[in-house]
């Protein structure tokens, strides 16, 4: 499983409708994770933001996490959305090692 963040700057429309219908965000959005392989793991708001920050854990595979982002834009509910894929920093070290096995020439040099 690969870990992924969502930066969510969401619109004024779907703040409107949390206000008249205020409910636990991450409870809705555990089912539809879950249809497809992953779970949510965090969900948070940024204080004196628009941004939802969203945990989630998805199999590694660039079509579901492309149909995330499809439903999530056609929802209607964010601006714009990054989606970042995490690394523990377990799997850091080992890509430092990775890195340090390798060897590169800069164009600068």
């Amino acid at each position: 499983m690969a870990r992924y963040m969502a930066i969510i700057d969401v619109t004024g429309e779907a703040f409107g409708a949390l206000l008249k219908n205020p409910h636990d965000r991450k409870k809705a959005i555990e089912p539809f994770f879950s249809a497809i392989g992953g779970s949510v793991e965090h969900y948070w708001m940024g204080v004196g933001q628009n941004r939802l920050y969203i945990v989630i854990n998805m199999p590694d595979n660039e079509i579901d996490m492309q149909a995330v982002s499809m439903m999530v834009f056609g929802s209607g509910i964010a601006n714009a959305m990054d989606m970042v894929q995490l690394v523990t920093s377990e799997e850091a070290v080992t890509a430092m090692k990775r890195a340090s096995e390798l060897s590169y020439q800069s164009p600068t040099d």
